[in-house]
């Protein structure tokens, strides 16, 4: 048996939850080895057997659990500090010295494979290099509960829904730019629409590597009213089905669609809202509920949240690294 086995069958285990078989047989095919497995459980014995004759790697399934778990399901936070300061943050003399504080330099080497932990733990922390350091990634994960409804039940003529309490693995990741934009993105949660908790302690987490004083918070406001007001010439982008409109006063005004397939665009409700804008000044979009259209760019439909936090977006369902980063370009975009 090989020393490395139950770690691997650690790595198994988060993999079966993180992505699915799809994109496992995808990953092996890069690898020009037989792809094809039914069922979870024969698909674990087919990677067991490229481990043991070195057609797949360890590191080639971390590899694949990370860009499986690090993207999409999540809040994302914006922030930006100034070049000077990214610049001095991303240097590698001062990165070692606060991983060896933490006494954690090995994650450079290797990242840690932590399924449940009793603490918020820092597992993996990168540079990305293309001829100079352009970003330093730091993943933390952490222990979260999940209440899972388990059945309804009538007694004495009385209604109750029984709920079953769950542990489930959550991962944060930050992720700061040499440019200065910094990305805080939290594990999305069932029970609540407030992430400034989860925000604050994370940054104390990661305080020593990204300070947050350093930092300030990128509005995206402008953003969403550009996309809203665009929204009919960006049809090929852009695919609405909520919207909510703010004006001076604080009141504000809504518009649904009847179906996540249907848009707001092609509807009357839509134009309502506009009336709202077109006649305050000071209206703004407040909440946006769209959907980016699949397109040679992007894989599939992704679902964005605009709402919460000025400076925050969300993403619904886990994504590709490629297509997380096409939504993060498409809203920096429209926020110049």
């Amino acid at each position: 048996m090989r020393d490395d086995a139950p770690k691997i069958e650690e790595l198994l285990d988060l993999l079966e939850t993180a992505t699915n078989l799809g994109v496992v047989r995808e990953f092996l095919r890069t690898k020009n080895v037989s792809h094809s497995a039914g069922s979870w459980k024969a698909m674990r014995q087919k990677l067991l057997e490229y481990l043991s004759d070195g057609s797949v790697s360890v590191k080639d399934l971390i590899q694949l659990l990370t860009e499986a778990e690090e993207c999409g399901d999540q809040h994302i936070f914006i922030y930006v500090c100034n070049k000077a300061d990214a610049e001095e943050m991303l240097d590698r003399a001062y990165v070692n010295k606060v991983l060896a504080s933490k006494k954690i330099t090995h994650l450079l080497e290797t990242p840690e494979i932590r399924s449940l932990p009793e603490e918020p733990s820092i597992v993996d922390v990168r540079w990305d290099v293309a001829g100079v350091d352009k970003s330093l990634t730091i993943k933390e994960v952490e222990t979260h509960t999940r209440r899972k409804l388990v059945k309804n039940t009538v007694f004495k003529k009385h209604f109750y829904k029984i709920y079953s309490d769950e542990e489930v693995r959550a991962v944060n990741v930050a992720k700061l730019h040499r440019n200065g934009l910094l990305e805080i993105r939290v594990q999305s949660r069932d029970n609540t629409t407030k992430y400034d908790r989860d925000v604050l302690r994370f940054f104390r987490q990661i305080g020593q590597f990204f300070p947050l004083s350093k930092f300030s918070e990128v509005s995206l406001t402008k953003a969403k009213d550009v996309m809203w007001a665009r929204r009919a010439e960006l049809g090929h982008l852009l695919r609405y089905t909520n919207a909510s409109i703010c004006d001076e006063g604080g009141n504000t005004l809504s518009a649904a669609t009847g179906s996540n397939k249907h848009d707001l665009s092609n509807s009357k409700a839509g134009a309502s809202v506009d009336h709202l804008l077109q006649s305050d000044r000071n209206a703004y979009c407040s909440e946006s509920n769209l959907w980016f259209v699949k397109s040679e760019h992007l894989s599939s439909d992704i679902h964005v949240l605009m709402q919460g936090e000025a400076h925050e977006f969300a993403l619904t369902a886990k994504c590709s690294a490629e297509d997380y980063e096409y939504v993060l370009n498409q809203i920096r975009h429209f926020n110049r």
